[in-house]
């Protein structure tokens, strides 16, 4: 602040040297000596000057460091190019996993063995009778034809649990049904032979949503586990194919096979929301104070 009040103090004293040494030349060229006022000016103004320059009195304008500081704003951008290249890896896991169940689902039915662990969406055929005692509602779901969701979900998977010929059980989900009955409709009577997909449980997404064991006949997700403990069956679930529909019963054909997959639209999003940070940063950055026009 001080060097800032020489400096002005200085500026005012030039002026008024400027503005008195004009007046020196006005004045002697009206009494007729204009060269000599001329050069009288001329060389006051020179040796005032040159004091002036190479006077110590004046400091000189102190040195500014340079500071390299990171903008808090900028993790922005680094966490959204980060975030879509995520789902850029995402997408080419999916896209994996979908070429492993179109592959799986062309394969031919093998019989089932209880001691063999089964990839989803492996087709199997069972052999055994069915156990009407018990009976559990999956749902509300969709309706599937053509391995495609049908309107809005207004219906139900009746699994049943079947004998198999070695006398262990398992869970057969028979298919859609549109209301949840005390009896399963559309019974079979003895020994049959049937082929589907072997079906994995879903999880509940809300531990607080999973029921206990026996509470319920009717879970949202496909909680294999609590299903086999209530039936005391093995923890395996096939989803019958749409040649086992029963007239007036269960609708089968229920695989769905569209996986979701919408990793694209997720990359541009987390992208554009970055591009779109790093110009706001860059437009709307704080700008440095500026310097006093005595200063330049």
């Amino acid at each position: 602040k001080q060097w800032y009040q020489r400096r002005v103090r200085g500026g005012q004293c030039k002026k008024a040297l400027v503005q008195t040494l004009r007046t020196m030349r006005n004045n002697n060229s009206c009494h007729g000596n204009s060269c000599h006022g001329s050069k009288q000016w001329e060389s006051t103004y020179r040796s005032h000057t040159s004091s002036r320059s190479h006077s110590s009195s004046v400091p000189r304008r102190p040195e500014v460091k340079k500071e390299w500081r990171i903008h808090p704003m900028t993790s922005i951008p680094v966490v959204c190019f980060i975030l879509g290249w995520w789902q850029i890896e995402r997408r080419k896991a999916k896209l994996q996993l979908i070429a492993d169940i179109e592959s799986r689902y062309l394969l031919e039915p093998v019989p089932f063995d209880s001691k063999t662990e089964y990839p989803e969406y492996t087709p199997v055929w069972v052999s055994g009778v069915y156990d009407y005692s018990t009976e559990f509602y999956l749902g509300p779901r969709h309706e599937i034809v053509e391995y495609r969701d049908k309107g809005e979900p207004g219906g139900y998977h009746s699994i049943v649990p079947m004998v198999l010929e070695s006398g262990e059980r398992i869970l057969v989900d028979r298919g859609f049904v549109s209301t949840r009955t005390d009896q399963p409709i559309g019974q079979l009577s003895g020994k049959v032979t049937q082929v589907g997909y072997i079906r994995h449980a879903e999880g509940a997404v809300f531990a607080s949503l999973a029921p206990a064991v026996g509470t319920t006949q009717t879970y949202i997700w496909r909680d294999t586990e609590v299903m086999a403990k209530c039936a005391d069956t093995l923890p395996v679930t096939v989803e019958l194919i749409s040649q086992h529909t029963i007239p007036g019963g269960p609708i089968a054909g229920q695989t769905r096979l569209s996986v979701y997959n919408k990793h694209v639209e997720y990359v541009i999003t987390w992208w554009g929301m970055g591009i779109a940070s790093l110009f706001f940063i860059f437009r709307f950055r704080r700008k440095p104070k500026s310097i006093p026009s005595v200063f330049k």
